[in-house]
């Protein structure tokens, strides 16, 4: 229940407290008063989208904060416990806007996310709009109703985790046959090049190998004269170094048997011998390994073009044209495997389709026998609501089933599709809502939907934003009566023009807008006594308020307090 309701900076608002009683609490005043913007501060606090356009003018931030007093229910008691928080009944919720677009929730002072919160919201309040009733005329809202009505939502929520599943592997199966048809479009392709680069036979680095043979090859008797005149410097030629090494090896032993310190010099020597002798064993192989036969040159540029010219065609060198064979290799190996990928997934999807068929079936027979409880109730509603000869029902579209055996439409929320159907008067044919419906029936419609629904609902407060659009006189009266008798297990809040309705209030508010020096606020006022009459009388005689309206006021006054709060039983004769 909302008890207490603080708006701060909000629109026309610049500070409004207004505390709300059990039973039913009528708001009314002029048009543009700002009745609807309590409903949109109520909405703020539920968790609907803040925009900077709903901060008062000159000022930087909005704020709503309501006091609600709830039941230990299981859910909303966990939730608390996720924040932290202990149950004590009471729960305070801010909710703050400011011009730089941030929006802040505060429960009992803690912040929250919007995503934290909104679990909640729906313990708190449900909400009519004005148009609302409009709604009803969309097919695709009825389902949810019925689901509501009936207290299918686990059921829904089942056949949704299966569609899920569902979806899922048909998507996966969609990609992979889509994939596959890509890949045997490719897959000759695939082959030609596989073929090409296998026959070619490559090797790691061969394409380095070759340039360099090539190059050695190309200039053969440049190396081979180099290495041969090194090789007769060293040693075979006349006055070769190696030759004159004795002559050294002689001058040496002379200074160190002198100098025994220079016996070093000795060692250096034995070592440059050592190398040197090396040296000229390896100039004298090179020179003798070099080749001269020009058909070696000219194999070794006819493979290294071939390499070029695949290389053009696979990525340049030799690794990366082995890189892409393998690639290949692994790509058509791969097609072999997707055949039994294919074949999992599409056995997943049977078995998925067979336990959503189940799940779906199940909660369709629960939804058509809900649809009969809930055409009844409507009825029932409607005659009380001066709709005495009204027929209500529920229509499956069944006419497509037999085609759709080829191509269900799955969804997740089953594969039922549904309207409500209306008759106004007897011999009329039951006909979609938006077919034949008027404003005043819609509205009937929605307070018996919102009847039915607050039945098995979790909000305990039920906010209704002018229900009475379309009606008047005695309609306009059943409605207050069904109003005060919905009042009895939850606490209403009605925003109304039409007195016939306010007299059955419990709590009276009037909402009146004032215009000082430039600036526009709102207030709110409870009434009781005389200021309640006087808000009655104004509302039937509208700008000229006489003794006569003010005795009508009194009269719809004392005869709702006759009333009894039990609806009399609907007469459908």
């Amino acid at each position: 229940m909302l008890t207490e309701l603080v708006i701060h900076n909000l629109a026309v608002i610049r500070h409004l407290e207004v505390s709300f009683g059990t039973g039913l609490n009528i708001l009314s005043g002029e048009t543009g008063a700002g009745k609807s913007i309590l409903v949109g501060a109520v909405n703020l606090i539920l968790g609907s989208r803040a925009s900077q356009e709903l901060i008062r003018t000159g000022a930087n931030e909005a704020a709503v904060e309501a006091v609600f007093q709830v039941p230990a229910k299981d859910a909303l008691v966990q939730y608390l416990s996720d924040l932290g928080q202990d149950f004590t009944g009471e729960l305070v919720v801010l909710r703050t806007v400011s011009r730089t677009g941030r929006s802040r929730v505060f429960v009992n002072d803690q912040l929250v996310t919007l995503q934290q919160f909104q679990p909640m919201a729906k313990f708190l309040a449900s909400i009519s709009g004005q148009h609302e009733h409009q709604s009803l005329l969309n097919p695709e809202l009825h389902l949810g109703l019925l689901d509501a009505f009936g207290s299918l939502e686990p059921m829904v929520q089942q056949v949704a985790e299966v569609y899920e599943q569902w979806s899922e592997v048909a998507g996966e199966l969609t990609r992979l046959r889509r994939s596959k048809k890509e890949r045997a479009d490719q897959a000759d392709w695939f082959r030609f090049q596989l073929q090409e680069l296998e026959a070619a036979e490559l090797h790691e680095g061969e394409d380095e190998a070759l340039e360099q043979e090539v190059n050695v090859l190309k200039h053969a008797a440049t190396l081979h004269d180099a290495a041969q005149d090194s090789h007769q410097t060293l040693y075979a030629g006349r006055d070769a170094i190696l030759g004159r090494f004795a002559e050294l090896e002689r001058n040496l032993h002379v200074l160190v048997g002198i100098d025994s310190r220079q016996s070093f010099l000795l060692t250096h020597l034995e070592q440059a011998r050592i190398h040197l002798e090396e040296l000229s064993h390896c100039l004298q192989s090179y020179a003798s390994s070099i080749s001269f036969e020009p058909h070696r040159l000219e194999a070794a540029q006819e493979r290294l073009a071939l390499l070029q010219k695949l290389g053009k065609k696979y990525g340049g060198s030799v690794a990366r044209m082995i890189r892409r064979r393998d690639e290949l290799r692994q790509a058509l190996t791969e097609d072999e495997q997707w055949d039994l990928v294919e074949n999992d997934l599409r056995r997943r999807k049977e078995l998925l389709e067979g336990a959503y068929l189940e799940k779906a079936a199940a909660l369709s027979a629960q939804r058509r026998e809900a649809a009969l409880l809930l055409g009844k109730a409507v009825e029932d509603v409607l005659a009380l609501l001066d709709m005495h000869q009204a027929s209500f029902s529920v229509a499956f579209d069944d006419d497509k089933q037999e085609k759709e055996k080829e191509s269900r439409r799955f969804s997740p929320a089953g594969m039922d599709r549904l309207q409500f159907l209306l008759s106004a008067n007897p011999g009329e044919e039951l006909k979609p809502l938006a077919k034949i419906a008027s404003g005043g029936e819609l509205s009937r419609i929605l307070l018996a939907l919102k009847s039915l629904l607050s039945r098995q609902g979790e909000a305990e407060t039920l906010i209704f934003d002018e229900v009475d659009a379309g009606i008047g006189g005695r309609t306009a009266e059943l409605v207050g009566r069904q109003l005060q008798h919905l009042a009895e297990k939850h606490q209403v809040i009605c925003i109304t023009h039409l007195p016939q309705i306010a007299c059955y209030g419990e709590y009276h508010y009037r909402v009146a807008k004032q215009t000082h020096k430039e600036e526009t606020t709102t207030s709110i006022t409870p009434l009781s006594g005389e200021a309640r009459i006087e808000e009655l009388a104004r509302m039937l005689g509208g700008i000229s308020v006489s003794d006569k309206t003010r005795a009508q006021a009194m009269e719809f006054l004392q005869r709702a307090h006759r009333q009894s709060r039990e609806p009399a039983e609907p007469n459908r004769t």
